[in-house]
């Protein structure tokens, strides 16, 4: 695999949230490498799979719980999460010393699980089969979790503005440094929408500046309707089997006015993207990857002339049993 930008040097953005623990420190400056079986830097893969937990979500645990600590003292961290940014929320309250208590849908795969009761987080596993709204949906058990605690912070990922500002201040600029100078598409998974979000606005903004201009597209489940709420249209029954991907519709998380273009992708494309990175090219990647990359090798092959930069959210080994029949 040819490499475009050196990963992990000195020549990254310092990170805005500075930390003296050595496995805090791990999180961001992620490398981007040309992936391969195409031209050479005709796409590039940011790979947040390096991160920690094998997800872009340590950054907006760190970013957010970072940003609630400077601004008064917690006991417990809260979220509702369908798994990486758990785990990642795990992780996180782990090293600042927190207890942790997340709530999840019951058909959250077990290896994210895994990650949230592998760094002491109490969990709670809550019906997938009840209405957003019920008092058993798994964020009305988080909000539930944090109102009984005067002392927890609840993150609240899908309407705190934090998660994209994370992306703003710390993956935007290490994007924009890795690959400025020859991008002209940005693509990204979304599920809240808030790495392509900060990240875009960040990019578009340094590309506006320099003169040029960067594409921006963002990727939704072929049954979802972020996509159906961006170009105002009808929206269609939600139903994907690609965690992480799509919505039941937009969200305050979602910063469309930094992204240019939607398009849609059915799950078993996404499916079988991820498992031919793997098998033919060795990036084991997740599915809701496998939607970005496909649409960014889509790009390439419509504008030759194209440098497309698409972020791989996180790894495949958190589903092996869905990818493989682990």
């Amino acid at each position: 695999m040819s490499t475009d930008a050196a990963p992990r040097t000195n020549s990254a953005p310092a990170s805005p949230f500075p930390t003296d623990d050595p496995v805090l420190r791990l999180i961001g400056d992620t490398p981007l490498v040309s992936y391969p079986g195409t031209d050479r830097g005709r796409v590039l893969c940011k790979l947040e799979t390096e991160n920690p937990t094998r997800s872009m979500k340590d950054r907006i645990a760190m970013g957010i719980l970072s940003e609630a600590l400077a601004e008064g003292e917690y006991d417990t961290v809260v979220e509702a999460s369908s798994g990486n940014t758990a785990g990642a929320v795990a992780f996180v309250a782990n090293r600042l010393g927190a207890d942790c208590k997340l709530a999840c849908p019951d058909s959250t795969s077990r290896q994210k699980i895994g990650y949230m009761k592998a760094f002491g987080a109490e969990v709670h596993e809550c019906p997938s089969d009840v209405e957003s709204g019920h008092p058993d949906h798994y964020r009305s058990v988080a909000q539930r979790l944090a109102d009984e605690d005067d002392g927890a912070f609840l993150v609240d990922q899908y309407h705190n503005q934090s998660n994209p500002g994370v992306h703003y201040q710390w993956t935007g600029p290490e994007i924009w440094g890795q690959a400025g100078d020859r991008m002209t598409h940005l693509v990204g998974a979304m599920g809240t929408g808030g790495i392509l979000s900060g990240s875009a606005r960040y990019v578009q903004e340094q590309a506006a500046a320099a003169g040029r201009d960067v594409t921006v597209i963002g990727v939704d489940a072929k049954q979802s309707n972020i996509s159906t709420a961006f170009y105002g249209k009808e929206p269609v029954p939600y139903d994907t089997e690609v965690e992480g991907l799509g919505k039941g519709g937009d969200l305050p998380t979602m910063w469309f006015d930094y992204i240019d273009e939607m398009r849609d992708v059915a799950d078993e494309r996404a499916f079988t993207q991820a498992r031919t990175s793997a098998q033919e090219h060795g990036l084991l990647i997740g599915p809701s990857a496998g939607a970005a990359l496909s649409v960014a090798l889509d790009i390439s092959e419509e504008q030759p002339d194209a440098t497309v930069v698409t972020i791989i959210c996180d790894g495949g080994e958190q589903y092996f049993d869905t990818l493989f029949d682990v």
